[in-house]
């Protein structure tokens, strides 16, 4: 038995934390005004709320082969729309429900929920765009280690196409000042907080097959199943 999906309230938490610094940063560089500023840090701080409505459904067990891995991403696809529709009825501002709903848009049109490309996209979901995937790259996952600096900068170069060239090298700049310095420091075992959390976490898989900024990262489970992070 396996899971499809992995989710870590702390690490979530963390995540978000570590976005919305980077991304306050980037717009600092960009000599955005201190409104946008703002409220990009918040949405970088929400931006992947919605994959709490998911839960229950990526929680779940499964058997290898099941119908359901197949629609995986399908489901992952859908926390950008809950993050944004969930904030936007406890009466959170427009523009950061905007930034949320669009975060995993790429520049080059390959991106989702709507496939936008361009200057289509808001400024403040494509800072969040180049900002979560470094986090991402940059965190330990229960699947794999992290990236170094370098090595999560040149996988990012080498999807260069989803990503705004002028974000991407103010991003440069911020991350040669800062590195991983935004980081969150959370405790090194889920035993610190919670044995219970500990046991739900403990599964079988193993290192990234190939990471795509539309994608994410393709795990193969010993099993056979496969596991979509994004």
């Amino acid at each position: 038995m396996g899971k499809i999906v992995d989710y870590n309230l702390t690490e979530e938490i963390a995540h978000g934390i570590y976005v919305s610094r980077l991304a306050r940063e980037v717009a600092r560089e960009l000599n955005m005004p201190k409104e946008e500023e703002e409220c990009i840090a918040k949405a970088g701080l929400l931006h992947d709320i919605g994959k709490l409505r998911l839960a229950s459904y990526l929680y779940a067990d499964i058997r290898p082969g099941s119908p359901l891995v197949v629609e995986e991403m399908k489901y992952v696809r859908m926390h950008p729309v809950l993050s944004s529709q969930t904030l936007k009825n406890y009466g959170m501002d427009e523009d950061v429900c905007r930034i949320i709903r669009h975060h995993h848009e790429n520049y080059d049109g390959s991106g989702y929920p709507e496939g936008l490309s361009g200057d289509s996209i808001p400024m403040g979901a494509k800072i969040i765009r180049v900002c979560d995937v470094y986090a991402a790259l940059t965190s330990d996952r229960p699947y794999r280690s992290r990236f170094s600096e370098e090595e999560a900068m040149a996988l990012m170069i080498d999807e260069i196409s989803c990503f705004d060239l002028c974000v991407f090298l103010a991003f440069e700049r911020v991350v040669h000042r800062v590195g991983t310095s935004y980081k969150v420091d959370i405790p090194d075992s889920d035993e610190e907080l919670c044995p219970a959390l500990a046991a739900r976490n403990k599964r079988p898989y193993v290192r990234y097959a190939r990471w795509k900024p539309s994608h994410g990262y393709t795990e193969m489970s010993p099993e056979g199943g496969q596991s979509m992070s994004t």
